[in-house]
């Protein structure tokens, strides 16, 4: 018998979404590690430092406190939840629960797409739970606001769509933990209205819900914007040039379609997000709402996180619409745009469904096979640039991982010393630089900046820190060795990455760090550093 979509048996659709679910949780708990990063500094460290001693008052001050463009009191809650259960900050929790959103945006695209058949919904699996948005799944804060944030909007959607009072308004409770959550919160309570005043299934009771809601939503978002400072500095009045609002469609398209983002062919995600907009706007053509309010109103919640991201970043190039901690939007963006146009090819009972479902899906596991592989090596290097934040700070006393204005280290300390935060012990045997057998260039070759900044013994061993790049070249994730020069010649051995935010161009050189675990016995020989970067090599004898 011939296998198709429609008639394959049940254990292997279930095989088949399972696969990509137990890929990234396998992943994630193999990766994860229990240290601090970047944002997390200010957002949780600072933050549960200042708690103990604060009247309510001033905790409630912090609760509430702008980071960056958002009011991210949920993931505060959480680290809150955290200690008071276990009484110390576990960076790995939070990874772990705010990772848990994606079970339940699935759950939900699974409820609000049942029309379709599920070998249609496959596909959207294979995007969500695939690591372009590796960033998001191993970093604590933003995995907590960036992957909880279209959570909770779409399940405010869902519940704001059924019938009934009690889902309605829970449907505008969850709304109001969204919009404390991340910035792109701001939006849900208002498309909720919006749903509520189009949508003419609703009771007639639904103008009573319109005015409770509207009331709701303007106290909200006053209050959510009191006091509120642009971090992005302009004002919109200077968007409404031509060449600010052509340089914004550039952004946009950029971030829609950033899966499908390679340096030598840039166009290709631009023009993936410009078909986004344009079936968007059929569907807002055709009031695809009246069939399906939560996956339309969830697609244009995903435009306008889009869009609004484009106007924070409006002074920029579109190459930072492409950062991985920004990729979960784009996978749910072509996620539920496929499942509209299962579910629009469906109503228009097209004959050639079960080909497009195949076609979709294999190119969509394609999508996943590719990005797991690409990325996987990046998360192995996120997890070492956290091994070694905690070994350094736990040796010297220095952390890289973030601006060293905040004052990492010394923040870290004292949260240590409040017995709120107990990484487990890192040993020196397992960070140790390991022999490795690499080629010098020959002459000719690029040439490298770099620049050692620590040096100094640990028992048996010598370490060797400090920064380096080929010059000219952007640094992403180098592979960098340390060489010896021994008197049978050079011996390299590896190094730990780790990030250098210290840098005038942190930008483009943040990826230069690296420390080198050696023997106590090289003490004293010459030293030289390797540096790979693409296809390029270069090399300097210190």
């Amino acid at each position: 018998m011939k296998l198709t979509p429609n008639r394959a048996p049940e254990w292997l659709f279930g095989g088949v979404a399972l696969l990509p679910i137990l890929y990234y949780a396998v992943t994630l708990v193999r990766y994860a590690w229990n240290m601090p990063y970047m944002d997390d500094y200010p957002v949780l460290v600072e933050f549960l430092n200042r708690w103990p001693g604060a009247s309510w008052a001033a905790r409630l001050d912090g609760l509430l406190e702008q980071n960056n463009f958002h009011r991210v009191v949920w993931v505060k809650a959480l680290a809150l939840l955290n200690v008071g259960v276990t009484d110390t900050i576990n960076f790995t929790f939070l990874q772990w629960v705010g990772n848990a959103a994606l079970l339940l945006t699935a759950w939900l695209l699974y409820r609000a797409s049942s029309s379709i058949s599920r070998w249609a919904f496959l596909p959207a699996l294979f995007l969500i739970f695939q690591f372009q948005s590796w960033n998001n799944a191993f970093w604590a804060m933003a995995a907590v606001s960036n992957l909880w944030a279209p959570a909770w909007a779409l399940l405010a959607l869902w519940l704001g769509s059924q019938s009934g009072q009690r889902s309605f308004w829970m449907g505008v409770g969850i709304g109001l933990v969204a919009l404390l959550t991340n910035g792109n919160g701001i939006v849900v309570l208002p498309l909720i209205l919006l749903m509520c005043v189009t949508n003419s299934a609703q009771p007639v009771d639904r103008v009573k819900q319109a005015i409770g809601l509207g009331t709701i939503t303007l106290i909200a978002l006053y209050l959510y914007f009191r006091g509120y400072n642009n971090p992005s500095g302009p004002a919109l009045s200077s968007l409404l040039s031509p060449e600010k609002i052509g340089h914004l469609l550039a952004l946009d398209t950029a971030f829609l379609g950033a899966m499908f983002y390679h340096p030598s062919v840039a166009w290709v995600s631009q023009v993936v997000g410009g078909f986004t907009i344009v079936w968007t706007g059929y569907l807002i053509l055709t009031r695809y709402d009246r069939h399906n309010p939560t996956l339309f109103w969830f697609l244009i919640f995903l435009h306008l996180t889009g869009l609004m991201l484009a106007v924070n970043r409006i002074e920029k190039g579109t190459e930072l619409m492409y950062a991985s901690r920004y990729r979960n939007i784009t996978a749910l963006m072509l996620a539920t745009t496929w499942l509209t146009l299962a579910d629009v090819a469906r109503l228009a009972r097209f004959r050639w469904q079960t080909a497009l479902t195949s076609l979709v899906l294999a190119g969509s596991v394609a999508i996943w096979g590719v990005s797991n592989y690409t990325y996987a090596g990046k998360i192995v290097r996120f997890r070492e640039l956290k091994q070694t934040d905690q070994f350094l700070w736990q040796q010297v006393g220095i952390i890289r991982g973030c601006a060293p204005t905040l004052q990492p280290a010394q923040a870290l300390s004292q949260l240590r010393t409040n017995q709120l935060f107990s990484p487990a012990e890192l040993t020196i045997v397992h960070l140790a630089s390991t022999p490795v057998a690499v080629s010098i260039p020959p002459l000719g070759s690029p040439a490298i900046d770099y620049r050692i900044d620590l040096q100094q013994p640990i028992g048996a061993y010598r370490l060797i820190s400090g920064w380096a790049k080929i010059r000219g070249r952007k640094a992403n994730f180098n592979d960098t060795y340390l060489g010896v020069r021994t008197p049978n010649g050079w011996q390299f051995y590896s190094t730990l990455f780790h990030q250098r935010l210290d840098l005038a161009d942190s930008v483009n050189e943040k990826d230069t760090g690296f420390s080198a675990i050696l023997p106590a016995e090289t003490a004293g020989m010459p030293v030289g550093i390797l540096v790979r970067s693409g296809g390029s090599t270069g090399f300097v004898e210190l």
